[in-house]
């Protein structure tokens, strides 16, 4: 009992221990049947037996207290070789569990204000200890500060923050009612060995606090472990949402967790809307530098470059552009099974219908449709569209360039891209040549390969409809760089094929300079926003 009684008292006061017992004891052991009491400072109540196990015992629990997790022991008292033999002469073998009892994390608040109170209330009832420190001592009283487990309070902060004792395991959140004593705040606690340092305010205030600071010598690397401002960015305005959006990033650092939502939110999981070859080019660019992406399609896709973009998995269930694997995929689970393989998941769904439950870091729409068919700002922390249909500050954070010339590839955060012309981009010294239409409604059939060299007045692709097969033939001669896909269905002059009269084979089965320099761009934009973000 006084073992228990012990563990009781450690619990109150807030410190580690952990408990081994005996688990199994076969042979000749010391004790059967034990449980001993351990601190990281030694043994507080028990015994395992005593000798060269119970020294191994104590040694491991105090590692599993450091670590904060519990540990198997097995041991031969044999003096046999190996690290689990130990010598003894009893010749048997026991196996001791090690279960970590840790602290109750400690949250020191400087500063008894509403918002503070407000924390304190909310920190309480999710467990945690509550410290608080001010400098009022008719206002920070016990009765109106009765959830805290501890009060330091004097009529100089200084003096009560020094009667506050901190702990490496320990969070403090800075909310005094004035910049100067904020300041002195911070100043007091930089540099201590706690788990968590920040500070209510502003980015503005937070900056000038900042500045003094280094003007008077603080070192920078105790300056980078302010937190400033604090929590989450839930949108909090109430004292009491503000204790919830503090407290929230408090518990990701504790538990050494990111703050994103269960559900998903992940800050390196961008969607990208559409995987044509321009979006494909996104993607690819996206995964070479690190993150991880899903793309949203149409049930029957038109890409004409087809050896390039990734939306052919709808049709034969993969599809590989340049290293980067696309799998068409069912439903969520399928999507984000194939995400945490390093696949890009490609689920049919115009609507996106499912970005809200996938919670991107970005949403890029690389559907080219040169105006805006459903997405919105908010649907993820930035969204952006590529080319004209999109205002940067309206319906999207950010928009991408994407006619060639001088301005491809400009990320614009304020206002539209280029209008759209209706006239292709030159390449080789041809434009509209090198674009093929539909000269007749009707099904696709393939004549010509991607790939395949073509001379003036070649058959390049047939459309098959009422009055039978209608054959379009290439006013240019080059490499045929994409055509639609057989079977689909296509009205009168609809773009179908596409004549690169530079006449690179290759070129046709790589990202194109334009799709790369886009991808860029969405890169830069994302980094943008996310930069915005943090000095708004």
């Amino acid at each position: 009992m006084e073992l228990f009684s012990k563990a009781a008292e450690l619990t109150a006061a807030n410190i580690p221990f952990a408990m081994a017992t005996i688990v199994e004891a076969s042979g000749s052991t010391p004790r059967g049947k034990a449980k001993m009491l351990v601190t990281a400072s030694g043994v507080v109540a028990g015994t395992v037996g005593g000798g060269a196990v119970e020294a191994r015992v104590i040694e491991e629990a105090r590692r599993a207290i450091a670590l904060d997790r519990a540990i198997m022991l097995e041991y031969s008292l044999d003096h046999g070789p190996g690290a689990a033999s130990l010598p003894m002469e009893c010749g048997g073998s026991m196996r001791v569990f090690v279960e970590v009892f840790g602290s109750r994390p400690r949250l020191v608040i400087v500063g008894a204000g509403h918002v503070g109170q407000a924390i304190a209330r909310a920190a309480k009832a999710i467990g945690y200890r509550v410290a608080m420190v001010d400098d009022r001592p008719d206002y920070a009283t016990a009765e109106r500060l009765s959830c805290a487990d501890e009060l330091y309070v004097d009529a100089e902060l200084a003096a009560a923050m020094a009667a506050a004792p901190i702990g490496a395991l320990d969070c403090v959140v800075v909310s005094t009612p004035s910049h100067r004593s904020d300041e002195q705040a911070i100043r007091h606690y930089a540099g201590s060995d706690c788990r968590y340092l920040g500070v209510l305010g502003s980015r503005r205030k937070v900056t000038a606090m900042f500045s003094r600071m280094r003007a008077d010598g603080v070192p920078e690397e105790r300056i980078a472990e302010v937190r400033a401002p604090i929590g989450l960015d839930l949108g909090a305005e109430t004292p009491e949402e503000i204790a919830v959006s503090v407290l929230a990033e408090v518990m990701a650092v504790v538990s050494g967790r990111d703050g994103a939502p269960l559900a998903g939110r992940q800050s390196d999981l961008i969607v990208v809307r559409g995987a044509g070859d321009l979006a494909t080019g996104v993607i690819v660019r996206l995964k070479a530098a690190g993150f991880r992406v899903a793309a949203l399609e149409i049930e029957r896709p038109t890409a004409i470059r087809r050896s390039v973009a990734l939306c052919e998995a709808v049709y034969s269930g993969e599809a590989r552009v340049e290293g980067v694997l696309a799998r068409r995929v069912a439903g969520l689970e399928e999507a984000r099974s194939a995400i945490a393989d390093g696949v890009v998941p490609i689920l049919v769904d115009p609507d996106c219908r499912y970005v809200r439950a996938l919670a991107p870091v970005a949403l890029v729409d690389a559907t080219l449709s040169k105006r805006n068919t459903g997405v919105r700002r908010g649907m993820a922390p930035a969204v952006i569209g590529l080319g004209p249909g999109f205002e940067a500050g309206g319906d999207v954070d950010a928009v991408i360039e994407t006619q060639r010339g001088h301005d491809l590839g400009r990320v614009i955060l304020r206002g539209k891209a280029a209008d759209d012309t209706g006239v292709p981009g030159e390449l080789g010294g041809k434009s509209a040549e090198r674009v093929i239409k539909s000269t007749a409604a009707g099904v696709v059939e393939a004549i010509a390969s991607i790939g395949q060299l073509v001379e003036i007045g070649d058959p390049v692709i047939g459309v098959r409809g009422p009055d039978g097969l209608t054959v379009v033939k290439t006013t240019i001669a080059g490499v045929v760089r994409g055509a639609i896909r057989p079977g689909l269905e296509v009205p009168v002059g609809m773009k179908i094929a596409d004549v690169d009269p530079r006449g690179r084979v290759d070129s046709c089965h790589s990202v194109s300079d334009k799709a790369r320099s886009i991808g860029g761009a969405v890169l830069e934009a994302i980094l943008a926003l996310k930069g915005r973000q943090k000095r708004d």
